[in-house]
């Protein structure tokens, strides 16, 4: 069609303008506005801005031809200001599900979705006399001919001052305005329709013809003729044409366009955020995150020291202390506590206790002697009901051991029982728990031995357990086992 006019696409052309090294927001903005202009004054304006910001990016405007992409130098036969290719991509995101098939069930599918569309756009009701989407601009520049002011001056012309200081001349007979945006589209622009009020005229009869609905009707008059299947259809008796050879390609296939850098992805719902620098928190440089450091991903320690604590009190990593230190919660590292239970140094290491959020102090810890056993994860009734009977036996091992030293002969006495009852207190000598001397101890003084039976009929003295940790709730304090 030598004849027709040919334009481009100013989204792409702005790619190609950013692929010469011509990027950045203001770039990007006065490429806008000199495609959007749509009188040669304003473009020459806005190519007068560019050339002050570069020179080499106004030569490289100048030398695309501004017929194929501004407005200021579009044709007004067509009627038609778009300046980007939408009716390609709307056409290329309904035959998607149908690219990737054969050459047949492709053009079915073509055939069978046209043929569905243009039966269901005839069909069509309208409320107004234009269409739908004609009839919201139309009221939307009504609303922005608030601002103007129309004055007749004879034969069908109107002089139209705007509150913003500009004056436009609206000829209501040739449908013409000095802004040209009437003529580029052929809808009233805001003068346009404040001459239109002036006049008392509807506002509708001054859109153009294609707008309205006998146009509308004469393209989609036609009809696509359905077809039966296969099956149906009339041999001809010809050899059947083979497909061609089908390679498939590496990889899978692609659906969807490449996407530009700076272009807003599909169902986001947040803005990029420009001019703000990133600094690492590991290296302390800019230009880069914590999580993509090039420190971190050649496997070197990190610049900075993580001091502090995460979570509730928790101390991390493995230098954070030394072997067989108490950590924040309480617990000691057992890793050079030895089988007796004593560390390195010789002092007697126990697990402490947890209860809630709270932890068993270090005194508590020196205290107990030997280490028992408590499930990790306990509730807090079980631990207490642990903590008191190992208090109680080593409290009745206290009570019940010789004033004298032992002779090394004489064999040590077992621990006492658990399930003793709290108010006797049984002779070392008739304990039913201790195992068979090996050889027999020495005798007792007569005034020990006395003693021993006299203090057996008196009450002995309450022994209680370690101070426990304080509980949330009062209610759930459990009181300690006497002895």
């Amino acid at each position: 069609m030598p004849n027709a006019e040919h334009r481009h696409c100013v989204r792409h052309l702005h790619n190609n303008f950013k692929l010469a090294g011509h990027t950045g927001a203001a770039f990007k903005q006065r490429l806008w506005a000199a495609a959007r202009a749509t009188t040669i004054p304003v473009f020459e304006a806005e190519m007068e801005q560019m050339l002050g910001q570069s020179q080499a990016a106004y030569k490289w405007l100048k030398e695309r031809l501004a017929a194929h992409w501004s407005r200021s130098h579009f044709s007004t036969v067509p009627k038609c200001d778009i300046l980007l290719n939408n009716l390609c991509e709307c056409f290329n995101a309904a035959i998607l599900e149908a690219r990737d098939k054969p050459i047949v069930t492709l053009l079915e599918r073509i055939r069978t979705y046209l043929m569905l569309r243009m039966a269901r756009l005839r069909e069509t009701v309208w409320p107004h006399e234009v269409g739908p989407r004609i009839f919201g601009i139309v009221e939307k520049n009504s609303i922005e001919s608030g601002h103007c002011i129309a004055s007749y001056a004879g034969g069908g012309k109107y002089q139209v001052n705007s509150m913003l200081g500009a004056m436009f001349v609206v000829d209501l007979e040739r449908h013409t305005c000095t802004c040209r945006k009437w003529d580029l589209s052929g809808i009233p622009c805001p003068h346009a329709l404040a001459s239109i009020a002036k006049s008392e005229h509807s506002p509708l009869d001054f859109v153009h013809a294609l707008y309205k609905r006998p146009t509308y009707d004469r393209a989609y008059e036609g009809y696509i003729s359905p077809m039966p299947s296969q099956a149906y259809w009339r041999k001809t008796g010809h050899v059947p044409i083979k497909p061609p050879v089908y390679r498939i390609q590496p990889g899978r296939p692609k659906l969807s366009r490449n996407r530009e850098a700076d272009e807003i992805p599909k169902g986001a719902t947040k803005l990029k955020r420009y001019g703000i620098v990133i600094t690492c928190r590991n290296c302390g440089q800019e230009g880069h995150n914590f999580a993509g450091c090039p420190q971190l991903r050649q496997g070197q320690p990190r610049g900075r020291a993580r001091c502090g604590r995460r979570g509730r009190g928790a101390v991390r990593g493995r230098g954070a202390r030394g072997k067989g230190a108490a950590t924040a919660n309480g617990d000691v590292d057992t890793t050079s506590v030895n089988a007796s239970g004593t560390t390195a140094s010789g002092t007697t290491t126990v697990r402490g206790v947890k209860r809630g959020r709270g932890v068993v102090s270090e005194q508590q810890q020196t205290q107990a002697r030997p280490k028992f056993n408590v499930k990790r994860g306990a509730q807090a009734p079980y631990v207490i009901r642990k903590t008191n009977v190992f208090a109680d036996s080593q409290a009745g091992q206290s009570s019940q051991a010789p004033s004298g030293p032992a002779p090394r002969s004489q064999a040590p006495s077992g621990p006492a029982p658990s399930k003793q009852a709290p108010s006797q207190s049984v002779p070392h000598s008739q304990g039913p728990s201790q195992p068979a001397p090996r050889s027999q101890a020495p005798p007792q003084p007569a005034q020990s031995s006395q003693a021993h039976q006299g203090s057996s009929s008196q009450p002995q003295p309450m022994v209680t357990s370690p101070k426990r940790p304080r509980l949330k709730s009062p209610a759930k304090r459990i009181r300690p086992w006497r002895v």
